[in-house]
C-alpha cells in the first residue's frame, strides 16, 4: 500500500434531513459542502484533497440509507485484489 491509498476508502452517514446535518458538519469544521442527487439518495460530500492519501464521505439521505444507532457505513479498500485480503480471514 502506498502513502496515496488508504484501507478506509469512504464512509457514509445516514441522515433524516440532509440540509440540517450539512448545516451542521459545515458549521463546526468550518467547511463547505458540495450537495448532489444520485439516483433518488441526497448526497453531501466532504471537502477531499486527493493528495492527502486520507478517505472521504458524505452524508447521505434516502428511502435505503435509514438513519440507525449502528453509526456510520465504512467502505473498505482491498486494492488490488479482495481475494488476498479475504484469504487472511
Amino acid at each position: 500500500m502506498t502513502s496515496q491509498e488508504n484501507s478506509l476508502n469512504w464512509f457514509e452517514i445516514s441522515v433524516k434531513d440532509i440540509k440540517r446535518a450539512k448545516k451542521f458538519y459545515e458549521t463546526i469544521f468550518g467547511i463547505k459542502m458540495q450537495e448532489m442527487d444520485m439516483m433518488g439518495t441526497q448526497m453531501a460530500f466532504f471537502p477531499f484533497d486527493p493528495t492527502s492519501g486520507k478517505a472521504n464521505g458524505g452524508l447521505c439521505q434516502s428511502k435505503m440509507h435509514k438513519p440507525s444507532k449502528s453509526g456510520v457505513l465504512i467502505y473498505l479498500n482491498a486494492n488490488p485484489d479482495l481475494k488476498k485480503a479475504l484469504s487472511k480471514v
